[in-house]
């Protein structure tokens, strides 16, 4: 690393005084850079004092630097995760024992909060899956811990100093709970004049519930805490999320098809909206239509919702709404078996599909010129597979056939 300039890759991370970079480690075959970072002291030495300091190695995971998966070790002090330090951490070094920095957790937090899913995150990061896992689940541990903390009394409440001298009723399973609240008795029993040791016993009471909170469930309970169960928390975040769900309109997406053609209605009290549409409805039904063209048409409608996105909010809400039920209709949809008879007679012709789908028209000729016809059997199977939610029409036909037929 000796063509590198520590202070431009310092520069580069972010790293800034006391922190100083110590060494860097290059591995091209590995495609790893290593930096190790240590903490400078400004304070004038001792000659005669023992200058040899108590550290010990923490390495987190940054993000890339160019191609490079980036490490960062620091040689930490015994001050370098003070509470001072922890309030305004630097970006570049991560919480104690977590396997990341700072930055690359916000990275992380701020994509997952953009509703992108891990397989995106690692695509556009680099970062592995299982760390990107990690990120997402030791931030919502975090989240759950921080409202079970806020919601536990605080320190000046009295039940902790009712439970310490047992003048209210509560029980305890759970062995080291029972110790310590005969040890803190037994320190405020012999120290009864001493404000400040009751005080510190409270402190050390709430501070044992917030560590072992998953194992003192039937004890939150009786100071007042009910903790939600995880399951349904997230059973009821899920449901948020969907609600809140943004929908992304495609020209090829089934609504458009569907308000062009007069399946539905937006019952819009636009009147500029109306007359528009009205004129698209006219061109888009004309019998010798190309699909491009009414593609194009879906194009322009979709256009002009964006250009005037704030006159048309209740139209806009419509069409999510009727998105959203069209693809919980498709999602709950069942295609017949790759190895169904259907397939085979839409191949050959037995069975025949009206579709404006272009790409569907050119699949079924490769189909049929396949040499073996379960082959093409096969390849219009996997085409309704990944594309139900444009085939609704055609999926229609098949289950009418089907319908027919048995």
């Amino acid at each position: 690393m000796e063509r590198l300039n520590r202070r431009e890759v310092e520069q580069i991370l972010g790293i800034y005084p006391p922190f100083r970079i110590k060494d860097m480690i290059l591995n091209l075959e590995q495609e790893v850079l290593e930096v190790q970072i240590e903490e400078t002291n400004k304070k004038t030495r001792n000659l005669f004092a023992n200058t040899k300091q108590n550290t010990r190695k923490v390495r987190w995971h940054h993000t890339k630097t160019g191609r490079f998966d980036t490490v960062i070790e620091l040689h930490a002090s015994k001050n370098a995760f003070s509470k001072h330090r922890t309030l305004n951490p630097p970006a570049f070094i991560g919480p104690e024992n977590a396997q990341y920095t700072y930055q690359l957790q916000q990275a992380i937090l701020l994509a997952a909060g953009n509703s992108l899913n891990s397989e995106t995150i690692h695509s556009l990061t680099g970062v592995s899956r299982s760390l990107i896992s990690q990120i997402i689940a030791d931030n919502q541990e975090h989240q759950q811990e921080s409202k079970v903390q806020s919601q536990l009394p605080l320190e000046t409440d009295p039940i902790w100093r009712n439970i310490i001298k047992h003048e209210v009723s509560f029980k305890t399973n759970f062995p080291p709970l029972k110790f310590l609240i005969s040890r803190l008795e037994l320190t405020c029993f012999n120290n009864i004049d001493d404000p400040s040791i009751i005080q510190d016993s409270v402190s050390t009471l709430r501070q044992f519930f917030i560590k072992n909170r998953t194992q003192l469930k039937s004890e939150y309970a009786q100071i007042g805490v009910i903790e939600q169960p995880r399951s349904q928390a997230q059973a009821n975040q899920t449901s948020s999320n969907n609600k809140n769900k943004k929908v992304t309109l495609t020209i090829d997406h089934p609504i458009w098809h569907s308000i062009l053609s007069g399946e539905v209605d937006l019952l819009s009290k636009n009147t500029g909206l109306n007359l528009y549409i009205a004129q698209l409805k006219n061109l888009y039904r004309k019998s010798d239509i190309t699909q491009t063209e009414q593609f194009q048409i879906s194009k322009e409608l979709l256009s002009y919702l964006k250009k005037n996105m704030a006159k048309l909010k209740p139209e806009l809400m419509s069409i999510s709404k009727m998105v959203r039920q069209l693809n919980e209709q498709s999602t709950e949809k069942e295609l017949p078996d790759n190895n169904h008879n259907v397939w085979q007679d839409i191949v050959q012709g037995r069975i025949f599909i009206e579709s404006n789908q272009m790409a569907l028209k050119l699949l079924l000729v490769k189909a049929r010129a396949a040499e073996d016809i379960s082959e093409g059997s096969e390849m219009l199977h996997q085409y309704f597979t990944k594309n139900l939610r444009a085939l609704t029409t055609e999926v229609k036909q098949i289950e009418e056939h089907l319908a027919v037929a048995s």
